[in-house]
């Protein structure tokens, strides 16, 4: 299997269709940082398991976001939710790099 380097400008350029409609919604809902990342892990498995390879790779973008924010979220040490989320994280991130 072959490594790709994903980027957050890669994750965000594969998704702009996407972002720019959830961001247009009038009744966008603020996320905990936990259902964010969940959110994003969702997405990311419902893509892996398509049979097209950008589907695919898409997946692998979205669960890459998911760990990078996990690791930037101002989530204090101490937060209960810290260490569940990076957990989650490295285990979704299979493959992926940033």
């Amino acid at each position: 299997m072959t490594t790709q380097t994903l980027t957050l400008k890669d994750v965000i350029a594969e998704n702009a269709e996407t972002l720019n409609y959830l961001l247009d919604q009038d009744d966008v809902t603020t996320l905990t940082p936990a259902e964010l990342v969940e959110a994003l892990e969702d997405s990311g498995r419902e893509a892996s398991d398509s049979f097209e390879s950008t589907n695919q790779a898409n997946g692998r973008a979205l669960t890459a976001a998911a760990a990078l924010l996990t690791s930037a979220l101002a989530l204090t040490d101490d937060d209960p939710d810290m260490p569940v989320l990076l957990r989650r994280a490295q285990s979704r991130l299979g493959d992926a790099e940033i």
